[in-house]
């Protein structure tokens, strides 16, 4: 026989309940993510040991997770100040770094280590800082393919490890002198991003563009992070025995994913009159180790990409292109941009000695997040000298939405690095996209690890009209990104009047 309770113990049964459930509904609130870290020497306690010459040498980690742990971590905000590195450790990297900085939701600020008032970590430097108040985010070019690159003011969604950047402990590059302000916290490597375009170039009708990529390449900034766990310091400034075979070794790179990426897609906005949505996908890599789905909604579309168990590889790249059925918006500007020639005025940047053989450089382009190597459409850069004239001459279309502006963006790097040469009892492998180097000469050892800077070239036209016509500039070392302030991408003055830029802006 069923016993039924009393309806006063039913009741105070379900108030029971609810309190429990709502109770187990509002801890994730709060438990989700851990505080802020703030604490200057945290960074040491998590395994950093600020020991510059050998993290270069690789006998020290580079980058430790954030409290020992390698849960992924996503974030989602505006993008800011991305660019390619200068210059990055040659044992830890197979490629160079994509940089970009997240200036993150509310939600996601807790990733942004330092205190604001005692001007520590992610707060230090100010306003002619990149990374000041924002969220630094690095994946080899190598593993990041240029689709997927953002482009100052774009929307992104990034996941990734949530890392110590053991490195960068002062004000100095190169932690020679400056003021100590701590380690800064980082999403390095990424394993996937999600870009919604400011202003898309691809488009020649009124579409909005999201781009995603998602891959378990975790490149060797993985292996370290994961070797500085399974490892142990030797010493207050290196590692065991075993760390730096372990970190080198390319069977540690694949890194763990999420169990699946989800992420919104938005329409343009809808105009009156207009009918349904519409959408189409691009495929930008081809995919390995996934499945997809994606639903359409009332504004957009939510897409769902899920890593399938036990695959070795995971790649997933594609393009969503949205648009309004019957939309008599006013349609993108076609404009077409001609890269015309490059004088070179100082082939190296920071001739301490000269350099036995013309010096290599690799220079990027970005016009609206058409991202280009110059290299490919200009190889006389891999070995320039001064007074040289480069003339390119290739032409490439982009759109411009109604009201959007042109962002125009050349900068790069002497490849100063030693590579594919053996050095100290050690074999350095090529870093890509430089070349073979190894007659570069300086006699502070720590910049044999460094490459200098080619100064910048930064257009910004307030709309497709205004970038018409032809335009010489001449590169600085400091110039001025909208939104964030005056910045150096690179060394002190290195590369200020470095080269002579001729391109031309015409409607399509």
């Amino acid at each position: 026989m069923r016993y039924d309770p009393p309806c006063s113990v039913r009741l105070t049964r379900y108030l029971a309940l609810v309190a429990v459930v709502l109770t187990a509904l509002a801890v994730p609130a709060f438990a989700k993510h851990p505080a802020r870290p703030t604490n200057i020497n945290q960074p040491v306690a998590d395994g950093c040991q600020r020991a510059t010459l050998q993290i270069g040498f690789d006998v020290s980690p580079e980058w430790v997770y954030i409290n020992r742990s390698p849960t992924i971590r996503m974030a989602r905000g505006v993008v800011h100040v991305s660019h390619n590195s200068v210059d990055d450790s040659i044992l830890q990297h197979h490629s160079y770094d994509y940089n970009g900085n997240l200036v993150p939701d509310a939600p996601f600020r807790y990733l942004v280590a330092g205190s604001k008032s005692a001007h520590t970590q992610n707060f230090s430097g100010g306003r002619d800082d990149e990374e000041h108040a924002r969220l630094h985010f690095e994946w080899e070019q190598g593993a990041l393919p240029f689709f997927a690159w953002p482009a100052d003011g774009d929307r992104a969604t990034i996941w990734g490890s949530w890392i110590w950047d053991c490195g960068h402990f002062t004000t100095n590059s190169v932690n020679q002198g400056g003021t100590f302000t701590g380690e800064h916290s980082e999403l390095h490597p990424l394993n996937a991003i999600v870009v919604n375009r400011r202003a898309p170039y691809l488009p020649s009708s009124r579409e909005s563009e999201t781009d995603a990529y998602v891959s378990n390449d975790g490149t060797l900034a993985h292996a370290v992070q994961q070797c500085a766990l399974t490892h142990h310091p030797a010493s207050s400034t290196q590692y065991d025995a075993g760390y730096r075979d372990c970190a080198r070794d390319d069977a540690n790179t694949p890194q763990q994913l999420a169990r699946s990426y989800s992420f919104f897609v938005p329409a343009p906005s809808r105009p009156a009159g207009a009918g349904t949505l519409r959408f189409r996908a691009v495929k930008r890599v081809a995919a390995r180790g996934v499945r997809e789905r994606i639903r359409v909604v009332r504004n957009g579309l939510d897409v769902t990409v899920t890593p399938k168990r036990g695959a070795r590889t995971v790649r997933y790249g594609k393009s969503f292109f949205v648009s309004w059925a019957r939309d008599t918006g006013p349609r993108p500007t076609t404009l077409k941009i001609t890269i015309k020639s490059l004088r070179v005025r100082q082939a190296d940047p920071n001739p301490s000695l000269a350099d036995p053989t013309p010096p290599p450089w690799t220079m990027y382009l970005n016009v609206n997040g058409h991202w280009t190597l110059l290299n490919n459409w200009a190889p006389k850069l891999y070995a320039v000298h001064d007074g040289q004239l480069i003339k390119i001459n290739r032409t490439f279309t982009i759109h411009v939405p109604a009201g959007a502006p042109v962002w125009f963006q050349l900068s790069g790097r002497e490849c100063d690095e030693l590579n594919n040469t053996s050095r100290f009892g050690l074999t350095v492998g090529l870093e890509r996209p430089c070349p073979t180097n190894n007659d570069e000469q300086n006699p502070n050892l720590l910049l044999l690890d460094a490459n200098d800077a080619l100064g910048v070239v930064l257009d910004v036209y307030r709309s497709a009209a205004a970038a018409v016509g032809s335009h010489t500039r001449t590169a600085r070392a400091r110039v001025h990104f909208p939104g964030t302030g005056d910045l150096v991408l690179g060394h002190g003055s290195q590369g200020n009047r470095g080269y002579v830029l001729k391109y031309a802006v015409g409607r399509g």
